[in-house]
């Protein structure tokens, strides 16, 4: 090769092909920078579009969770509040008629109790004696208040059961078994003990 095919492949590569590019890329970048940009702008814009969209929806749902689930919740809630009103009520008036409203059946007289055999026995046995006799009986019973425990002759007799009080009727004088009988019957009316009376004084 010459010195002068020499000089102008060097011409080529260090002057005509740098200014070559220069030139191409004074003209083609422009392009590439606006095609690199309008690519970003609409990759930006799709992005943005995407999240204003799970936005608004998470928005929708949460005014529905709200609108539709607050008045479920607040009726369960009311209804759980009026459960739990009406069983504490139940409560406190089952405890209320237990200690202090008086019971309906309490108001209710009860029956007069049914005459003993003991006493029948007595009047039966009274009606079989002799008419004066038993006149004078009666009217001293009826006339003679109810004595009191201490003036009896059995000591203690409010603490003596039927049963001790009948082991000491044995060898009391009549008055004393008339005595007895008395404050038993304006007492306790014992039919053991009474009917013990009558046996020892027939």
């Amino acid at each position: 090769m010459s010195d002068n095919g020499k000089t102008e492949r060097a011409l080529d590569l260090l002057v005509y092909a740098p200014v070559g590019v220069a030139l191409y890329l004074r003209d083609t970048v422009p392009t590439f920078v606006n095609l690199f940009v309008s690519r970003g702008k609409a990759e930006l814009g799709q992005r943005r579009q995407q999240a204003q969209d799970q936005v608004a929806q998470a928005r929708a749902m949460g005014e529905f969770a709200v609108n539709f689930g607050g008045p479920k919740v607040r009726e369960h809630v009311e209804k759980g509040i009026a459960l739990a009103r009406k069983g504490a009520e139940s409560v406190l008036g089952g405890t209320e008629d237990e200690d202090g409203a008086p019971d309906a059946a309490a108001d209710v007289p009860s029956p007069p109790p049914a005459p003993r055999p003991d006493r029948a026995a007595a009047n039966s046995k009274a009606a079989s004696r002799p008419a004066g006799k038993s006149t004078k009986t009666t009217t001293t019973k009826t006339a003679a208040p109810a004595p009191a425990a201490t003036t009896l002759v059995i000591p203690d007799y409010d603490e003596l059961s039927a049963s001790q009080v009948v082991e000491r009727l044995d060898g009391l004088p009549a008055g004393d078994l008339d005595a007895v009988r008395a404050y038993e019957e304006a007492h306790r009316a014992r039919r053991t003990i009474l009917y013990k009376i009558e046996q020892l004084t027939s």
